[in-house]
């Protein structure tokens, strides 16, 4: 939960707002104002939270660097009872996914991973487990592995961790014996060690998948698979 902490409003009178202290995935961000930024953060015991980021705008803004999709910081937000948005008080930088800009299918595998725990991670409820995840894909990302084994991993979790993840005898009619076993490795195995590769049919199935759960269109997924094709590899072209 929450910590909280008193906050005095200087009107000569006191109450209580909630503090949220944590380590975080850095999810998402949008521009705020001339200066500022809108970012959404999955925390580990908060779940997902959305605030202003003062003064993260610019070359020369100290906090720029932590507000990377998918880079791992620690937070410290709080939330006036009438405010839309939550105010970051500081953001530090634990794990930088900068790297993985310069290979653009790990950045736009970094960015589909970031789109399904947005959209299937409930606000403000606690998520451990989806950040746990979050943060084996990044690590995975950042170690080389292939990133279309990141997205079906990514895919797989989520649906499992939502509760919609089809039965095994379902699965099994539908995927052939490799398949099946693939989404076993999936279930036994850290990301960046399964060892099969991910077959056209279980992308297509996974990608299928997620998109009928989610409520919304998933266009970071959507502008991945026009550069990794299921099954395929990145050539150098998005189509």
């Amino acid at each position: 939960m929450p910590q909280l902490k008193t906050h005095n409003s200087g009107v000569g009178y006191h109450w209580r707002v909630p503090t949220i202290e944590d380590e975080a995935l850095v999810l998402d961000h949008h521009p705020f104002g001339d200066r500022h930024l809108v970012l959404t953060v999955l925390t580990r015991r908060s779940g997902v939270q959305r605030g202003v980021l003062r003064r993260a705008r610019g070359g020369k803004a100290p906090t720029a660097a932590a507000a990377q999709t998918m880079s791992i910081v620690h937070v410290d937000l709080f939330q006036k009872p009438e405010a839309e948005l939550a105010t970051y008080r500081y953001i530090d930088l634990v794990t930088s996914s900068f790297p993985l800009t310069r290979d653009l299918d790990r950045s736009a595998a970094a960015a589909v991973v970031a789109e399904l725990l947005i959209t299937y991670c409930p606000p403000a409820e606690p998520s451990d487990r989806a950040f746990r995840l979050g943060v084996s894909c990044l690590e995975a990302l950042l170690e080389e592995t292939p990133a279309d084994t990141v997205v079906a991993y990514a895919e797989f979790w989520i649906l499992a961790l939502g509760g919609v993840l089809p039965p095994g005898a379902a699965i099994a009619e539908t995927l052939d014996r490799n398949g099946a076993g693939l989404l076993t490795a999936f279930r036994n195995k850290a990301v960046k060690d399964v060892p099969t590769t991910v077959t056209p049919t279980v992308s297509r199935w996974l990608d299928g998948q997620v998109r009928a759960e989610a409520e919304r269109p998933l266009r970071a997924l959507s502008f991945y698979r026009q550069m990794v094709p299921p099954g395929g590899a990145f050539d150098g072209s998005i189509r």
